[in-house]
């Protein structure tokens, strides 16, 4: 197992054999997801569709009280409201 350096960008280098090993060309996405205390990489395969742009949870830029930054947010109630 190699061992890579996190900037203080938050960026990684991957290991030349392992950008070889898995075929990663400059520019190409990758997924991130945590698994049980772990940092998953999943190569983006040509055709699969890309990960949705970030969305503003207040697209129309509604002027917020400080209480309502505060409160929670139901993510389910916002994705529907696109």
């Amino acid at each position: 197992m190699e061992t890579v350096t996190l900037s203080t960008k938050g960026q990684l280098v991957l290991p030349k054999r392992v950008r070889d090993a898995l075929r990663l060309k400059p520019g190409q996405r990758l997924s991130v997801a945590v698994e049980n205390h772990r940092i998953v990489l999943e190569p983006s395969r040509p055709g699969e569709p890309a990960a949705p742009a970030w969305q503003p949870v207040n697209p129309a830029g509604a002027r917020l009280s400080a209480a309502d930054l505060c409160r929670p947010v139901d993510i389910k109630r916002e994705a529907g409201r696109r």
